[in-house]
């Protein structure tokens, strides 16, 4: 039985990336991986400590699979190394088999592992026992299963009425009181065609919404609380804006939060660099990256339990509970949550998943790719260029044209057959970008499926002859602005009412003066619909906005095992620099803590070294005091003797 002791020394021995992916995997509280605080760990005996409570032990119990938790019972005659391997990784037992005493008191006190003591020994799901599917969790032992051969063969299942063995899904069966089991037919060619056509729907409307929460992200729009997540007017501003309905917009950022495309930095949304790939790429990979990024963020766990139910995603809840006796408590939240989004992503509809859904969720990126060509609808080459100035596009557009379009015209219904709206503000936004007139014409013949109509040829014109036709620079000696412009546009100017409060001068018949700043000035103008823009030289400092508390970063998970790892070993580099005093000192202070025997290695005064059994009861003046086992005597021995000191538990 591994002790305290026995632990810390097998912690010590572990690589620095290998320990770190332990107390990673064991989640323990923040208070723990602190560097100050009474909870903080200092050295080896205080991380073996924190994963021995029961609290720890209980969680970590939790993510073991059915298998391992068979091994640590020892339901099977022999504990095979590929069973206890995430037990041994996450610190529950060595590489040698041997399980920590605190794990086992842990397991024996589980009402959902102690059901196990009689289970299957084997890996393979179980048929369905009496009472359907709604009972998979209960003990399932040798004599519990199929009764005759006979009907383990007519069976052929490998889980609870799911996969046979030949790789085939059947959907699940149901058992009535006779013990006669129904068993679900498997929707025709038909079904399955109708199930891609809803999922790769579903899937567009997701996709559409989340490029558009990127596209709002990437321009600053999303910013949170101060105590996380986003405020409800926002929700509402974001759902209008996207076209989604207000309670899914903060799910719909979680997902992109949890795929890395986009998340909160310092309150403020920020977009990561495959954010920025992920919007330039075509529908068909949007699609397929993100169901792959989503699947590569899943537990573990999750992701076997999502293997395990094959195409029928109904039960994943009790097959969780199968595969994962002890973890329902973490485990059903996450596979429900799974499969929600599953649905939302379209790769299952009515809890089934569909052909494309599973050629998404395989590893084969240029199969999952030509899946979702074939589902997705196909984007137009045009639009329909409207009188009112509006742009309709009869489908989906490739992000390229899309962007393009977006450049020039203001987006007001995105979605499968998006509506734009070409404005005077639009177009002006176009020209200060960079273009100019004979482009802007030439991209709306381009997108067009019909020539350009006279009234959006006519407003080309309109504003490319009068934007930027007045300019806002500094004043003589840097003070004040002085507005360049035709004498036409200065007389309109001078003598707007609106204007009044700038208090304007005319030393000339092309130039007007105020004494207040260049960006206001511009700001005024227009408001007033004038076509003024500032300056090279009159912009103003760049802010990203008014000064404000700054919030300290969060350290991440990794980074606070990594810093615990290296708070390790530098305590340890000060311990080897005092002989193994302070180590071999802490092992005998943890044995008299739990009152466990321990085995001395003295070296005597011939050269010679000789072992003691005893049960330490102190440690005073340099000299452990104990009771030796062997002889049932009282013994006294210095520690400056003593050369090792082991676990005799």
């Amino acid at each position: 039985m591994t002790t305290t002791a026995d632990l810390a020394a097998r912690l010590r021995e572990l690589p620095d990336e290998v320990l770190e992916r332990l107390v990673l995997a064991r989640h323990l509280p923040t208070a723990v991986l602190g560097e100050t605080g009474p909870q903080h760990i200092a050295d080896f005996f205080d991380l073996a400590e924190a994963l021995r409570t029961d609290d720890a032990v209980d969680a970590a119990i939790e993510r073991l699979p059915r298998r391992t938790l068979l091994a640590l019972l020892g339901t099977t005659s022999e504990a095979s190394a590929t069973a206890l391997a995430p037990a041994v990784e996450l610190g529950l037992a060595d590489a040698d088999g041997g399980v920590d005493a605190a794990v086992t008191a842990r397991l024996t006190a589980h009402p959902a592992v102690a059901g196990l003591a009689g289970a299957a020994p084997d890996d393979r799901l179980p048929a369905d026992p009496p009472g359907g599917p709604d009972h998979r969790d209960r003990p399932d032992g040798p004599d519990e299963r199929a009764g005759s051969d006979e009907a383990d063969e007519a069976s052929h299942t490998d889980g609870p009425g799911r996969t046979g063995r030949d790789g085939r899904t059947d959907g699940p069966g149901r058992t009535d009181d006779a013990g006669e089991t129904d068993v679900a037919v498997t929707p025709g060619a038909a079904d399955d065609e109708r199930a891609r056509a809803t999922g790769a729907e579903h899937a567009f409307e997701t996709l559409t919404v989340l490029a558009e929460l990127l596209r709002i992200v990437d321009a600053g729009g999303v910013r949170e609380l101060a105590k996380g997540g986003i405020g409800a007017p926002l929700a509402r501003q974001l759902a209008e804006r996207t076209g989604a309905d207000a309670d899914v917009v903060p799910d719909r950022l979680r997902l992109l939060d949890r795929t890395g495309l986009a998340g909160p930095e310092d309150g403020t949304w920020v977009l990561s660099e495959a954010g920025h790939a992920w919007t330039a790429s075509s529908w068909p990979a949007r699609w397929a990256t993100i169901v792959q990024r989503w699947r590569a963020v899943l537990d573990p766990a999750v992701r076997e339990v999502l293997d395990l139910a094959g195409d029928d995603l109904h039960d994943l809840v009790s097959l969780g509970r199968w595969a994962y006796p002890a973890g329902s408590r973490w485990l059903d939240a996450a596979l429900l949550d799974t499969a929600g989004t599953a649905g939302v992503l379209g790769l299952a509809v009515d809890g089934r998943r569909t052909g494309a859904g599973r050629a998404l969720l395989a590893d084969d990126t240029d199969e999952a790719v030509r899946a979702a060509e074939a589902d997705l609808p196909h984007t137009v080459d045009g639009v329909y260029l409207q009188h009112d100035l509006t742009v309709i596009a009869p489908g989906p557009l490739s992000p390229s044209d899309d962007d393009e379009l977006r450049q020039v015209a203001d987006i007001e219904a995105p979605g499968l057959a998006a509506r734009y709206r070409v404005s005077e503000d639009s177009l002006r936004r176009a020209l200060r970008a960079g273009r100019t007139r004979d482009e802007l014409v030439a991209l709306f013949t381009r997108l067009g499926t019909t020539d350009v109509p006279q009234p959006l040829s006519y407003l080309i014109d309109q504003v490319a002859t009068r934007d930027g036709s007045v300019v806002v620079d500094r004043g003589e000696g840097g003070v004040g602005s002085v507005v360049h412009g035709t004498p036409d546009q200065l007389d309109l100017i001078g003598v707007d009412a609106e204007l009044r409060q700038l208090a304007w001068e005319r030393p000339e018949l092309t130039r007007l003066a105020t004494r207040y700043p260049p960006h206001v000035v511009v700001t005024a103008l227009e408001e007033q619909r004038y076509p003024a823009v500032l300056a090279g030289g009159a912009r103003p400092d760049t802010r990203s906005g008014p000064p404000g508390r700054r919030r300290t970063a969060a350290r991440s998970p990794e980074q606070a095992a990594h810093a615990l790892v290296e708070r390790l070993r530098l305590t340890t580099e000060r311990g080897d620099a005092e002989p193994e005093q302070e180590w071999m000192a802490r092992q005998i202070d943890m044995a008299i803590r739990g009152r466990t025997p321990i085995r001395v290695t003295v070296r005597m005064p011939d050269g010679s070294e000789k072992p003691f059994s005893i049960v330490p009861t102190s440690v005073a003046a340099g000299r452990v005091r104990g009771k030796d086992t062997a002889v049932d005597v009282e013994r006294t021995l210095p520690l400056s003797l003593v050369v090792t000191v082991e676990s005799d538990a």
